[in-house]
């Protein structure tokens, strides 16, 4: 998970693709466990209360998807926003 800046191998910074990734796959993962459990299980008080449709298989794939989507674009601002800020204090103190 960690980008090398090729200066005698130390690590430099968050690897924007890789975090974006990880995070991405856990909320997929998590979106399809819990689709997967309603199905089995049935659904809670709160969500019979709100009218929301009971999931299938297929639309729990679909939302699991965008999870894993906007997963990745959350991981990837984060990790480049460290990365900047990171940088900046590092580049303060080295002078």
């Amino acid at each position: 998970m960690w980008c090398h800046d090729g200066k005698d191998g130390k690590v430099a910074k968050i690897c924007p693709v890789s975090l974006g990734l990880a995070i991405g796959i856990v909320c997929f993962f998590a979106v399809m466990v819990w689709t997967v459990w309603v199905m089995s299980y049935g659904m809670p008080p709160l969500m019979i209360a709100m009218h929301i449709p009971a999931p299938t298989l297929a639309r729990g794939f679909i939302h699991a998807l965008l999870a894993l989507v906007k997963g990745f674009i959350f991981g990837f601002f984060v990790a480049l926003l460290y990365d900047v800020i990171s940088c900046s204090f590092k580049s303060k103190k080295s002078k």
